[in-house]
């Protein structure tokens, strides 16, 4: 381990006791360099990420209830990183490239077995997909995964799908309640048994994000939830954060500046004395001819919006009146990057 990231586990861990009065702990995975690097660069794809893919970011690992409700933008880069590397490695039993592909993570594993005679090569195909509804299986077969409900199916040695109902919450744009694998696998020789390792997977998964078991808190008419003082977490602020995280992070740098009463939002919004800050990431592409607190911005009269990171769409805007939105905006920013 690196004296970067020693620091930045120390960190974490002494966040860690002030994150657990909040119901929530948080872990920290670096993307391995097995990922743009592989071993077996002979058995891998020639470029990695493919096509369609990206790169992983270092993201912080939420567990418990609040793992269902990530942004999309975030939603492969916790599942990829999840378990670290060479934990993936060892569970699928060869060199595993991850990238995030469709807002899911994308695994691909090469397992090369070789004997006297003879060298043979099987490849798996990994994806997990956090998602509103459940795939619909043919043939379900009823399995526990880490005291949750699912469902498996097997197609004769090729393919598996597993789907576990992750939390009881009803589907919303913010809330994918499902989390939902796909196996599938080429040999030259038999393949290996894809419903007991899609069922290993699944519960490692699970385990690994599942530790807490506080629900999601509830959403009046309006969206609001009951606001919460929750530092922002070190070198990550709100940036690959849960929903409600991301609220309850705003209302604490925005009461902290402005004072007054918070109204938080389960989608990422916070509103205090009639100035509004609000997360993103669906927002179409935009210039940011400006800059706050180091980040390229746009900032306008009635609007100013902060691309939190170069390799993402996410975006934090502030709206409403009464003050300098950019003299705000540049006050709390920092603590939101995770850097206070």
């Amino acid at each position: 381990m690196s004296v970067v990231v020693a620091i930045v586990v120390g960190v974490l861990l002494a966040f860690a006791s002030v994150a657990a009065a909040t119901g929530y702990v948080w872990s920290q995975r670096t993307p391995g360099t097995a990922d743009t690097a592989p071993s077996s660069a002979a058995a891998q794809p020639v470029s990695w990420p493919s096509k369609d893919g990206q790169a992983l970011r270092a993201v912080a690992i939420p567990t418990g209830d609040l793992v269902a409700a990530l942004p999309p933008d975030s939603r492969g880069q916790v599942l990829c990183q999840s378990l670290s590397l060479q934990r993936w490695n060892t569970i699928l039993g060869g060199t595993t490239q991850r990238e995030v592909r469709d807002d899911g993570c994308h695994l691909l594993t090469t397992i090369v077995t070789t004997t006297a005679s003879t060298t043979a090569t099987t490849t798996l195909d990994l994806s997990l997909n956090l998602d509103q509804a459940p795939v619909g299986l043919r043939t379900p077969k009823p399995v526990d995964i880490a005291g949750h409900r699912a469902e498996l199916e097997f197609f004769a040695s090729d393919n598996a799908r597993l789907e576990v109902r992750l939390v009881t919450a009803a589907p919303t744009p913010e809330i994918t309640p499902y989390l939902l694998l796909s196996l599938s696998s080429t040999a030259d020789r038999p393949n290996p048994a894809l419903d007991g390792l899609i069922t290993t997977i699944g519960r490692a998964v699970v385990a690994a994000t599942m530790t807490t078991h506080e629900s999601l808190p509830p959403a009046g008419p309006n969206g609001t939830i009951a606001s919460r003082q929750v530092p922002p977490v070190p070198a990550h602020g709100i940036v690959d954060a849960p929903w409600p995280l991301i609220s309850w992070q705003l209302c604490t740098e925005l009461t902290r500046v402005l004072g007054g009463t918070p109204a938080a939002y389960f989608d990422g919004r916070c509103t205090v004395r009639g100035i509004t800050a609000a997360y993103t990431d669906t927002v179409s592409p935009r210039s940011y001819p400006d800059q706050l607190a180091g980040r390229p911005a746009l900032v306008t009269d009635s609007l100013v919006a902060i691309k939190l990171t170069d390799d993402s769409v996410q975006e934090l805007t502030f709206t409403g009146g009464g003050r300098s939105l950019s003299q705000l905006a540049e006050t709390v920013l920092p603590a939101l990057l995770g850097h206070a």
